[in-house]
């Protein structure tokens, strides 16, 4: 899996590095969406990720059926990515939430899985016992370390960005239901793209 992520910038992207920071306590976002509905939203980007908020960016992910992830081609939909390990108690505990989830919502928002350093195959038989309908990458370099602070990979890690690739939030540890329809909902209100 190759991970990139670079500030768009007309037909070119300059290639940054991603950094994570380890998790902080919630606080407001600096720049609330014009909805007031979401004018004391709290969520997990600042402090958690290392990103800009308001500048689209361009992730590339090698999946596992051999296909290729690119943040630009889903411009018009959510997008969730989750960072699993399948011998996490944690992960384990947060999936069945994360699949009715993904296929609750096949029009405005994609669900992606990434594993670090695991075997295929133990990836693939996680998938086929949760049936994980959404793609999954396994990444092999250490591609991801750099996006953890001190390069240690933290699981389970969702990552949601807004229909136009900007950064909507990240959050380390176990989320629910809820939690995922609430940035969902965040990450379509504060793009103009939903209610």
């Amino acid at each position: 899996m190759t991970l990139r992520a670079g500030f768009l910038a007309g037909a070119a992207a300059a290639v940054l590095p991603l950094a994570v920071r380890a998790q902080a306590p919630p606080s407001p976002s600096p720049s609330p969406s014009p909805d007031p509905r979401w004018k004391n939203h709290v969520h997990g980007a600042n402090g958690v990720v290392l990103l800009p908020e308001h500048r689209a960016i361009e992730w590339e992910l090698e999946l596992l059926d051999g296909h290729t992830f690119k943040l630009s081609q889903y411009r018009r939909t959510v997008v969730v990515l989750n960072v699993f390990a399948t011998w996490s108690e944690k992960c384990r505990r947060q999936q069945p939430v994360l699949t009715p989830f993904a296929l609750a919502h096949p029009d405005d928002t994609a669900v992606f899985g990434i594993s670090y350093h695991e075997d295929e195959r133990a990836v693939r038989e996680y998938r086929k016992s949760f049936a994980i309908p959404y793609p999954i990458a396994v990444e092999r370099r250490d591609a991801l370390l750099t996006i953890f602070e001190n390069r240690n990979v933290l699981v389970p890690a969702t990552i949601v960005f807004r229909p136009g690739g900007t950064l909507s939030c990240a959050w380390t540890g176990e989320r629910d239901r809820d939690w995922l329809e609430r940035e969902r909902d965040y990450a379509l209100a504060s793009s103009g793209a939903g209610g």
